[in-house]
């Protein structure tokens, strides 16, 4: 090291003592973007999950969330056509534009379409970006039934088994919510009671005939997954949903008739019963979706994970 005369210290920079260094560049943990994966990454960061709201949560693979959203989005606008008949936005815009436009216009388009006040407020899909790490969230708007649309596409994924075929490289798991609400002990009680109606005799339901009690019965397990939260706990959230059901419907954590999902996150709690299924029980492979929970939930706090039917 020497001075420049002044009594100031000049940076040897033949780095001759091993310590060469770079400016840090910061942004996507050193990642470089480029604008529309700016401008996406802000779009879905700019929405927020809203009581009421129904759809799917989606796992993915750590710091692959831009990835695993430009996949979602693909498969939503596919089998949105196919099942619900939604015509994309894309196929739309393919149509109108009959003359060729230069790479920069294309990019102000996309950037333009994915803003907010351009989307329409009833756009079958919203991809939400939850504040943490692994995990977004695809808002669903009718005539698309989220537990429809998820048991197609990881059945599909299923019978897939050669790797190219697969729709998705850094999608894990998706799992359908009917309805979402507060993630009190009241939210609780209320999503419960208008979720589990459809599928299970209540409770609080118990008019029906003796000869009657066994003859709608059906199995089932509760699976919950807690994110981020630390007022509700897991097994009192068991315990609630299970007193809500009628006796007549028994407990069976190894091979249920239906699962009941419940997904708690931050403030917000959704709940959807499923058909259970290999698809719900099976997650291995992280490159082929899968329905329901996995083995051990991402975000979900050590020890508490349950496997789900």
């Amino acid at each position: 090291m020497e001075t420049n005369g002044k009594g100031k210290r000049k940076h040897d920079a033949s780095g001759a003592d091993g310590s060469g260094w770079k400016r840090s560049k910061g942004g996507n943990q050193g990642k470089w973007m480029t604008p529309s994966h700016k401008t996406k990454l802000a779009a879905v960061r700019g929405r927020s999950l809203e009581v009421g709201d129904m759809g799917f949560w989606v796992t993915c693979q750590r710091q692959k969330e831009m990835r695993a959203a430009d996949e979602i989005l693909s498969i939503c606008e596919e089998y949105g056509q196919k099942l619900f008949g939604i015509n994309s936005d894309a196929a739309d815009e393919a149509a109108e534009d009959e003359e060729p436009e230069d790479i920069e216009t294309a990019i102000e388009k996309e950037i333009a379409a994915m803003r907010p006040a351009n989307k329409p407020k009833d756009a079958p899909f919203d991809l939400l970006k939850m504040n943490v790490d692994c995990v977004l969230f695809m808002r669903t708007r009718a005539p698309v039934d989220p537990l429809v649309l998820v048991r197609e596409i990881c059945n599909d994924a299923a019978v897939a088994k050669d790797k190219s075929l697969w729709r998705s490289r850094f999608i894990n798991k998706l799992t359908p919510i009917t309805l979402t609400g507060k993630a009190t002990e009241k939210g609780l009680e209320d999503v419960a009671m208008k979720v589990l109606s459809d599928h299970f005799r209540l409770a609080d339901a118990e008019t029906e005939e003796k000869d009657d009690s066994e003859g709608n019965a059906c199995s089932y397990a509760i699976r919950p997954t807690i994110r981020a939260h630390t007022t509700l706990k897991r097994g009192d959230v068991i315990e609630k949903v299970a007193d809500m059901i009628s006796k007549r419907h028994k407990v069976d954590l190894n091979n249920p008739d239906k699962v009941i999902v419940v997904e708690i996150f931050q403030t917000f709690l959704g709940m959807s019963v499923v058909a259970a299924s290999k698809s719900t029980a099976d997650s291995e492979g992280p490159k082929e979706p899968t329905e329901g929970e996995d083995s051990k939930p991402e975000g979900e706090e050590e020890g508490k994970s349950q496997h789900t039917a």
